[in-house]
């Protein structure tokens, strides 16, 4: 160890030591945020000995501060991959929805597991924070669909980056019966099968015949939820036009009348990110519904590693992740196209096998396929 970092660590160290100690309310604050923008931002990895010191002096200290400061420590720590934890795991599970929201919503350190354990325990606060995670996988979204309220469905069923089992999507259907907000907002995803369009049609046609009888406001109401049906009712005529085109390229790539990255292309052209998922899940082995969250919603190295396996050009990633950016509504991702290229076609193939068997053996979530690489 250099004498510049075994002087920084001796810093933290102190700095640890003071807010054990430290009475003032205010000043315990103020010294937690700093330790905290320390210890998260050091150029050096946190050895195990300070991340255990860190992790148990600011637990001990989070309970020391008023109700109105403790939510300001789980803000800042919510989006660090550096948090301990034991620590993030303690601040998803408090009591107080002000502190636990931002870690259970933001945080990368909280497992499939951990996400499991609290929505299986918790009230439904906690699991509307769980819900609206950029990326959930249906071990999870089962149990929220299980115990959450309409709220909680509601934000799941919007939630792009939301896997959603067969299991849970008929609980979202029976739901979606009685809540007209659940089916609109199921309608707006871009992985329904036909089956599934077919049923909210069903559903949404009766919800429009009883808002008519409603009188004048049952009239407004049934006026949108008649526009909601008819565009579902369009959605499926192409749902079922398109999965024809799709099987259409796979057979072409397969025949070698087409290349892989001219039927990509196509796909990606019109907007048609569920098939471009579709299309790339068969060449790579992989369940359909997976590709299309990572695509949608997923880690970006995940996402760069998919289309180098198969080398797609850079031109159909870049299209794709301007779809994502739409789908997600947030801010549009980007990897430049040096960046892109100078991953190798082997190494991403190799990643993408890692992951496949990380998947097979069932260790709980699959982890980006860049840490594979």
């Amino acid at each position: 160890m250099s004498s510049v970092t075994a002087r920084d660590t001796q810093g933290f160290v102190e700095q640890l030591g003071r807010l054990g100690v430290e009475k003032d309310s205010e000043k315990r604050l103020a010294l937690l945020r700093g330790v905290a923008d320390l210890y998260l931002t050091h150029p050096v990895s946190p050895t195990v000995a300070e991340e255990y010191l860190f992790s148990e002096i600011a637990t001990s200290v989070m309970r020391k501060l008023r109700p109105e400061q403790r939510p300001q420590i789980s803000v800042a720590l919510s989006e660090s991959e550096r948090v301990p934890h034991s620590l993030a795991l303690a601040l998803a599970s408090d009591a107080d929805i002000a502190v636990a929201s931002p870690i259970l919503s933001r945080s990368p350190v909280l497992t499939e597991t951990d996400m499991v354990a609290i929505a299986e325990t918790s009230g439904d606060e906690h699991l509307q924070a769980i819900a609206t995670r950029p990326s959930l996988t249906a071990r999870v979204t089962d149990v929220l669909i299980d115990r959450g309220s309409n709220v909680v469905l509601r934000k799941v069923s919007g939630n792009v980056g939301a896997e959603i089992s067969d299991k849970g999507m008929m609980s979202l259907l029976t739901r979606a019966g009685d809540d007209a907000e659940i089916g609109l907002a199921l309608a707006d995803r871009g992985d329904l099968s036909p089956a599934v369009l077919d049923q909210l049609n069903t559903i949404i046609c009766t919800q429009v015949a009883a808002g008519s009888a409603e009188g004048d406001a049952g009239d407004g109401i049934a006026a949108l939820r008649a526009r909601a049906q008819a565009l579902i009712a369009e959605e499926l005529r192409k749902r079922r036009a398109n999965i024809g085109s799709t099987d259409r390229v796979i057979a072409a790539v397969e025949a070698g009348t087409m290349s892989l990255d001219s039927g990509v292309e196509t796909l990606v052209a019109g907007g048609r990110l569920l098939d471009v998922a579709q299309v790339m899940a068969h060449f790579l082995r992989l369940e359909r519904n997976f590709v299309f969250q990572q695509l949608a919603a997923g880690d970006i190295n995940t996402v760069v590693l998919t289309f180098r396996a198969l080398d797609i050009a850079y031109a159909n990633l870049e299209t794709t992740l301007v779809m994502r950016a739409s789908k997600r509504r947030g801010t549009r991702e980007t990897v430049s196209r040096a960046d892109y290229e100078a991953v190798s076609q082997a190494d991403a193939q190799r990643a993408i096998r890692f992951l496949k068997v990380r998947m097979t053996v069932g260790k709980g979530a699959p982890a980006a396929a860049g840490s594979a690489a």
